[in-house]
């Protein structure tokens, strides 16, 4: 049952206690209603009625006024407990007054106290599972504890008629409440005692919108207007309706026997309304149908009546025509309330969300609290007031109804009108400069040695060239220190004015500042030359081309280009790192495009990138070069694009806009991000381009819908996931897109309430779309972000795309052979990994095709598979595969291969802890990532820097000395224990900068903590 309410682990027993107490509480609710309703009438006319609604209203606004300042004073926990008992406490006092004192002041006393006892109630029920439920999971489970209120409410109302059969006295029912509010109240203790109610913080110098927000927003005060309204509305409807009951049902026990039936009905209603109806009326006729519904339905109501009583009767003395009107007045209540509670609600949850976030809890109380209890107040005063006139007769109420109805109606026009310009205004007001900040800029907070590695060779070039900025913001001792280390290693000058910053300031502690000085006396007396420190200190053979360019790099004297082009030529990668630092460092812009081809060179592209952003505007031309050289390198073409997206210049801006349309999925998604990152705002033509792309994007995602749709009536869990992820990318790229062609900040407030998933936030979204998204593409873009199951969203989605949800098998095969740059080779691989033995002369053609990819998992998957099924598919193409790939495939069909040293193994246990971070991007530290078996043959030594994971679930990480810490935890471990070379995150974090600071942020946080 949990499961299918969508209660997750560990929340059974809160949702179940809540849902109880619920129940108990609409029961509560319930039996006072009818016992309140039917004691009265059958002592007082409609027009005492009217002053009871007066003397109520005037106690609900004074009780209501003492819970909101006593809840200030009080601990909730303590004051949710309070408040129950209070209410169980003057319930038993009226049932007592009753059974003693039988006579009309107590009557009238219960009554009076009907709403302001409900209204408690609910308050602290609100409270209370607010403060218990967070965020999240209130979107999943408000929902269950309202409904748990309705079933508690029906089951009073029809438990009552049998009761009456039984000989149950009517002010007995009162009995009831008692009952289900005692029951409330121990539970509320329980609850109190066993969860963890959130503190919530309120600040006591910020002063309250207060009702001056009602005076000076006009759009807040047609809000206030339409709530009042329509609670004048609903009363006029409920005293029209107890009145010809009264009249109908003279007797006592008749009229809670009747009531009982009609309003257990009515909330059976009132539930199938809110469960099927709403979201129907919303998703497809929109908000300004689910605020008019109401007003127009019992406007027809109330006309029928006055037609009917005036020209048929509407007394008793007129028997037919009294049915009739008696009728139409019942029909007009059980609409009220119902469309009230289950349409006019959930609608104004949606307008609340217009309202600026500033204030917009303090207007939703001031309404539903303030503005809804002074509304009560005067209707019982009109209702009063009208009933003191002598020639008012019943059927006059209808009329005035019918004022109040016709003004309601115009009001909920203009509403809507305010809530389209509300929604027009929040779009315009939308920052358009706010930016998130460079994920660069926040190296700098991470500690870890990992994380200094990092900052150091991200940053060597500057702090060679001069820049030394980088020491002052950093807080990461590790980059200090490998400072220090490679100054005294190299002997290297260039570093000296960091050294000397580091030996000089006051924050950095003091081993580290005397290290950097004995390094600076090194430096000072080799001359750079670590020869000569010979027997002082180990020294690596260094090339002397390589001692002399780092003398070169701490000169100020220009070197010739001669020297430079010798750097460039030789063998040794040092050598080209520093010719290229030296070209940055004295601006040779005619050797930019040496530079560029350095990119090329693995191990040279992050200095390439630092020596090429150096020069700005200068090195535009010679990439544009480079670029159209490099369309076989996807990896240089992005670091290209990122290179000149950084900019933010427009010359550049229009190069990434037309990359758009480049077949590599990467490359586009690179771009549209930076043009987005960059603010660069499509023209006219350029948006018609783009509104092509978006119908493009989304023909993509609906053939991922369609295998979303098929695989949720299949168990293959792992590859639901992850075309779920991939639905979930191509979704990131197209409002990336559309973030190109409309204002970024609209798209950003429209995602977000689609992907909040509630039915008023998503059709928020709808409307948002409705006003910002051009016509051309709105109809498809609304069709595949609406809240909706597959099956009627494929059904929207065919109209402009024919398709059809294909079968399991034929799923499977159609990933194998898609696009690569339509499916990732995640996707593919979890797709061979979860095909038990292959079928079918399509399926054997797909899988021994994959053993000529030049991806290494999808090889290794496909040998899997074909080992499973027949060694004789892999002999019949053996000879076209070269030696060395054939070789280990053929290992792997032979079942010889360790199974912890699969690509898909490792990348499933990375993945369980970058989880942030796509499978397809983790490939990079997987292939790197070794099995290394138990701890005590792991020949691994202190000073290595190594990630080690083990798992399922725990990882360990080995941080220089820190190995040594966690090496007993790793020996309790009897499962899978991996090591990977920090070196290889230094390549993540080239190839996706992007996503690096999650695995850095990761390994943070597990060297902080040693063991997770």
């Amino acid at each position: 049952m949990f499961q299918l309410l969508g209660v997750e682990a560990g929340e059974e027993s809160m949702v179940s206690m809540l849902l109880t107490q619920s129940v108990f509480l609409g029961i509560f609710l319930g039996a006072f209603d009818i016992s309140a309703h039917s004691l009265f009438l059958s002592v007082f006319d409609e027009k005492m009625m009217a002053r009871a609604y007066v003397i109520s209203g005037l106690a609900g606004i004074i009780l209501t006024g003492s819970y909101t300042w006593l809840q200030t004073k009080m601990k909730f926990r303590g004051f949710a407990t309070t408040n129950l008992v209070f209410v169980t406490l003057l319930t038993i006092a009226l049932w007592i007054a009753l059974t003693i004192f039988p006579g009309k002041l107590i009557t009238f006393a219960v009554f009076v106290m009907l709403g302001p006892l409900n209204i408690l109630a609910m308050l602290g029920f609100w409270g209370t599972t607010g403060r218990l439920f967070t965020l999240r999971q209130g979107k999943r489970l408000f929902g269950i504890v309202d409904v748990g209120l309705v079933l508690g409410t029906i089951v009073s109302y029809y438990a009552i008629p049998i009761l009456l059969s039984l000989k149950f006295s009517s002010h007995n029912i009162l009995l009831i409440s008692v009952a289900s509010v005692f029951a409330a109240t121990v539970i509320q203790v329980i609850i109190g005692r066993r969860f963890t109610f959130v503190v919530v913080e309120t600040s006591k110098s910020e002063k309250k919108p207060g009702l001056s927000v009602f005076r000076d927003n006009s759009y807040i005060r047609i809000m206030g207007v339409f709530v009042a309204l329509s609670v004048m509305t609903a009363f006029f409807v409920q005293y029209s309706f107890m009145a010809v009951t009264r009249l109908q049902y003279p007797l006592e026990e008749d009229m809670a026997r009747f009531l009982g039936l009609f309003l257990g009905s009515m909330m059976i209603f009132t539930l199938l309304v809110k469960l099927l109806v709403f979201s129907y009326i919303i998703k497809n006729y929109g908000l300004k149908l689910c605020l008019v519904i109401s007003p127009i339905l019992i406007v027809a109501f109330t006309a029928l009546a006055i037609i009917i009583g005036m020209t048929m009767g509407y007394t008793p003395a007129s028997m037919s025509g009294f049915i009739i009107f008696f009728l139409i007045l019942a029909l007009s209540r059980l609409f009220s309330k119902s469309l009230k509670d289950s349409i006019e609600s959930p609608s104004f949850k949606v307008i609340y969300q217009t309202v600026d976030e500033k204030i917009r809890y303090e207007v939703q109380s001031g309404i539903d609290g303030t503005v809804n209890e002074i509304s009560a107040l005067s209707s019982g005063l009109i209702l009063a007031g009208l009933g003191t006139i002598g020639f008012i007769k019943l059927i006059h109420f209808s009329w005035a109804l019918l004022i109040i109805i016709i003004a309601w109606t115009f009001v909920a026009f203009r509403l809507y009108k305010e809530y389209r310009k509300s929604i027009r205004d929040s779009l315009e007001a939308v920052d358009n400069g706010a930016r998130s900040a460079d994920a660069a800029e926040t190296w700098e907070s991470l500690n870890s040695a990992a994380a200094g590695k990092i900052l150091f060779s991200k940053n060597y070039y500057q702090l060679a060239t001069g820049d030394l900025s980088l020491i002052d913001r950093t807080s990461n001792r590790s980059l200090l220190s490998y400072i220090t280390e490679n100054a005294e290693s190299h002997q290297d000058l260039s570093l000296m004015p960091a050294l000397k910053k580091i030996a000089s300031a006051e924050n950095i502690d003091e081993a580290l500042r005397h290290k950097a000085a004995e390094v600076i006396y090194q430096l000072e007396e080799s001359n750079g030359d670590p020869r000569r420190l010979a027997g002082r200190t180990a020294q690596s053979q260094e090339d002397e081309k390589v001692i002399n360019a780092r003398k070169t790099l701490a000169d100020s004297r220009l070197p010739q280009t001669t020297e430079i082009l010798r750097l460039l030529r030789d063998n040794n990668i040092e050598s080209k790192r520093y010719g290229i630092f030296l070209i940055g460092k004295f601006r040779l812009e005619d050797m930019i495009g040496e530079v560029c081809d350095c990119l090329k060179i693995k191990g040279l592209e992050t200095d390439a990138s630092n020596v090429l952003g150096s020069f700005g505007s200068k090195a535009y031309d010679p990439l544009f070069r480079a670029f159209l050289g490099s369309s076989g390198n996807p990896e240089i073409s992005k670091t290209i694009i990122r290179l000149l997206g950084n900019s933010g210049e427009r010359e550049n801006s229009e190069f990434l806009f037309a990359r758009l349309w480049n077949n590599s999925r990467t490359l586009k998604e690179t771009a549209a991000g930076l043009l987005v990152s960059n603010g660069f705002r499509a023209g006219g033509e350029e948006k018609d381009k783009l509104h092509q792309l978006v119908t493009e994007i989304i023909g993509i995602m609906t053939w991922n819908i369609s295998a979303q749709a098929c695989l949720e009536k299949s168990e293959n869990e792992l590859l639901k996931k992850v075309i779920d992820s991939e639905t979930a990318s191509w979704n990131n790229f197209l409002f990336n897109v559309l973030s190109i062609a409309y204002d970024k900040g609209s798209l950003d407030k429209i995602r977000a309430n689609i992907e909040s998933g509630t039915v008023g936030s998503v059709n928020y979204a709808l409307e948002m779309i409705d006003i910002v998204i051009g016509d051309a593409i709105k109809p498809r873009l609304v069709s595949v972000v609406d809240a909706v199951p597959f099956e009627e969203k494929l059904k929207n989605l065919h109209q402009f795309y024919p398709g059809s949800v294909p079968e399991y098998e034929k799923l499977i095969d159609d990933i194998l052979n898609r696009d690569y740059n339509l499916i990732s080779i995640w996707a593919k691989a979890c797709a061979l990994h979860s095909i038990p033995s292959l079928t079918g002369e399509e399926m054997i053609d797909s899988a021994t095709a994959l053993l000529f990819s030049p991806e290494d998992i999808l090889r290794e998957e496909a040998a899997r598979i074909i080992g499973r099924t027949d060694r004789k598919i892999f002999e019949r193409v053996a000879s076209r595969i070269p030696a060395g790939i054939a070789s280990s495939i053929e290992k792997i069909i032979d079942g010889k291969f360790p199974e912890p040293e699969f690509l898909f193994e490792k990348t499933v246990l990375l993945s369980s802890f970058f989880r942030d971070i796509p499978e397809d991007e983790l490939l990079i530290i997987a292939e790197n990532t070794k099995h290394i078996g138990k701890v005590d043959g792991l020949g691994i030594s202190g000073e290595e820097e190594l990630l080690v994971f083990a798992g399922p679930g725990r990882a360990f990480v080995a941080d220089k000395g820190s190995l040594e810490a966690v090496k007993a935890e790793i020996s309790n471990i009897n499962g899978l224990i991996y090591s990977v070379d920090i070196a290889v995150f230094q390549e993540f974090n080239r190839v996706f900068p992007e996503k690096s600071m999650n695995v850095y942020r990761m390994v943070d946080r597990l060297i902080g903590e040693k063991i997770s």
